[in-house]
């Protein structure tokens, strides 16, 4: 989706040239770094060798390259940058797609200011993403390499909240870029979910992130089968819960126990009082259907994570206080393909059984906040148009909205989709704006392909 040379840098590797594969990983990616940790690797699934036996592990190898040579060690990319322009550009959302136009906007010379709502800037590679997955020094050493180029970094900045898109032409902005993301969690249509323990997934992640106190109980019910499910599976499990039996209870605890995290002795007690003691994922298909990259389930699995496949959610239990008891299920069997392709869950009558837990955790898909679009802003930009998906409508080449000079890209364009594809956005959307601020510019970067000379092909892989 970024046009990395991939047959470049793997080879580049191979040879034992780790600065030049990092390079050559960077020059296109801003956050080669975080892809090496946390990336999907759809180049992989791609990857022609798997047609004999296995595809080369790209993202392992870019790892080695990144974790070998990069910007922790002091060593820059060399990006070039052009003379600077008078054009100035407003990026809505420090996440992978905003931070990603912004790095080739500065590049191209513009005035680039990104505006993040949140305290801290990476959006979901921040507040999504558990930092036992993804270190937050990562994040923090490929987000000041961007600012390093002379972008503008305003957190505490929310669209809507402290300013308007008619408040961003006013200030002398010429084009901006929505990549707000899709940080609101869908709910179910079911029987309870107004019980004090249902949680979202993503809110889960969220106040995780921040440091918040977070209580659970127990035992925790995860329902959904994508990477957020896996993501708050797992950091249920890390969750500290002690004696606990309600939150009130848990804040107290919590609270005289500050000083016993660095005074006990006795670190099996210590133990006993870390982690939520039972984690369950529901999912209501088989596990081939499940969206999460089957790294995540594995280790999901291995921490000893229980899963109940074809199984669907009916109905929350609650008690006299409206607190979680338990949760409702019913088995299911696949029946034929749906719209997506996959085969359609059909329930089975006479199924249904309770999962006694102390809270659920909804992961079943996330959704755009766009109340920012305000009618009032049409005199600024123009209307701008969504989708009945709940999406920002763009035109899928250059990612332009209805209303001029403003695009969109990343989650509130396409809805939930892997890190590398918002960054493909990012740099279609920044080649677009470069466009639309120069008038008829037609600039394009393409990948330069190495030619292979045949003294360079090995043609015994197996000796």
């Amino acid at each position: 989706p970024v046009h990395t040379d991939a047959q470049g840098y793997v080879n580049t590797i191979a040879s034992g040239d780790y600065e030049g594969g990092y390079i050559m990983a960077r020059q296109p990616n801003p956050f080669a770094s975080t892809c090496g940790q946390v990336c999907n690797a759809p180049c992989e699934e791609a990857c022609r060798r798997g047609a004999i036996d296995e595809p080369i592990s790209i993202r392992a190898l870019k790892r080695t390259a990144t974790d070998s040579h990069e910007l922790r060690l002091g060593h820059a990319p060399g990006l070039s940058k052009l003379p600077s322009r008078t054009e100035a550009v407003a990026v809505i959302g420090s996440g992978p797609a905003g931070m990603s136009c912004a790095h080739d906007l500065a590049r191209l010379g513009y005035q680039v200011t990104v505006f993040e709502a949140s305290s801290e800037p990476g959006g979901m590679l921040t507040l999504g993403i558990p930092e036992y997955r993804l270190p937050r020094d990562i994040i923090e050493r490929e987000i000041n390499a961007i600012l390093e180029l002379g972008v503008e970094l305003k957190c505490d900045q929310a669209l809507g909240r402290d300013f308007s898109l008619s408040d961003l032409k006013s200030r002398g902005f010429q084009a901006v870029f929505l990549a707000v993301g899709a940080h609101r969690g869908k709910s179910m249509d079911i029987e309870g979910m107004d019980a004090d323990g249902v949680v979202q997934g993503v809110d889960l992640l969220l106040n995780v992130s921040l440091g918040y106190r977070v209580w659970l109980g127990h035992r925790v019910v995860v329902v959904g089968g994508g990477d957020v499910a896996m993501d708050s599976a797992r950091t249920a499990l890390r969750l500290r819960v002690g004696s606990a039996e309600s939150p009130a209870e848990y804040d107290a605890e919590y609270d005289a126990g500050q000083s016993e995290q660095y005074l006990a002795v006795d670190a099996a007690a210590i133990a006993s009082r870390l982690g939520t003691k039972e984690v369950h994922i529901i999912y209501r298909r088989s596990r081939q259907e499940m969206p999460a990259h089957v790294t995540e389930v594995f280790e999901a699995e291995k921490e000893g994570i229980h899963f109940h496949l074809l199984t669907n959610p009916v109905r929350i239990e609650k008690d006299d206080r409206g607190r979680v008891l338990g949760l409702w299920c019913q088995k299911m069997r696949l029946g034929d393909p749906d719209s997506s392709g996959r085969r359609r869950p059909v329930p089975i009558e006479g199924s249904e059984f309770c999962m006694e837990c102390d809270s659920v955790v909804l992961a079943i898909g996330q959704q755009a906040d766009l109340s920012f679009i305000r009618e009032e802003d049409r005199s600024a930009f123009g209307n701008i148009e969504t989708t009945p998906y709940g999406t920002i409508k763009v035109d899928p080449e250059t990612l332009a909205t209805t209303a001029p000079g403003i695009f969109a890209g990343g989650d509130c364009a396409f809805g939930p989709r892997l890190l590398i594809d918002a960054e493909g956005d990012a740099r279609r959307a920044a080649t677009s704006i470069h466009r639309f601020l120069r008038g008829s510019a037609n600039w394009e970067e393409r990948v330069r392909f190495s030619a292979i000379q045949p003294r360079d092909v090995r043609d015994r892989y197996d000796a």
